[in-house]
């Protein structure tokens, strides 16, 4: 059995000496430019969390992330989407509750300075 020399267009022999060449695939894909908000989501769940919006916030930043990581995009646009939702809403109730608690203390030590 003699030694077969690779053919000089570099392909691989195969069986009957056809040469079968290997071309390399290029996919182009558009950047996905998804939000998750993982960020945002973490001072939500930490320092403004009423009714567990923080805590639903990280939830859907994390299934956002894995998602997008899976290449379902559609999916991960949806949870990003409900995330900066309830992320938006736990600011807004919280701002609202501690607004409302600075007015109560002040009414209540003006009552008490009297």
């Amino acid at each position: 059995m003699a030694m077969q020399k690779y053919p000089a267009a570099g392909g691989i022999p195969m069986q009957g000496n056809r040469v079968y060449t290997a071309h390399p695939v290029i996919l182009s894909m558009p950047e996905q430019k998804l939000n998750d908000d993982i960020v945002f989501s973490t001072f939500s769940l930490h320092f403004c969390n009423p009714c567990c919006l923080g805590f639903g916030a990280f939830y859907n930043s994390i299934k956002a992330r894995d998602s997008r990581l899976l290449g379902d995009y559609a999916s991960a646009w949806s949870y990003g989407r409900r995330a900066r939702r309830l992320n938006v809403a736990a600011i807004i109730i919280g701002v609202i509750f501690v607004i409302t608690a600075i007015i109560i203390f002040s009414q209540t030590m003006q009552r008490v300075n009297m």
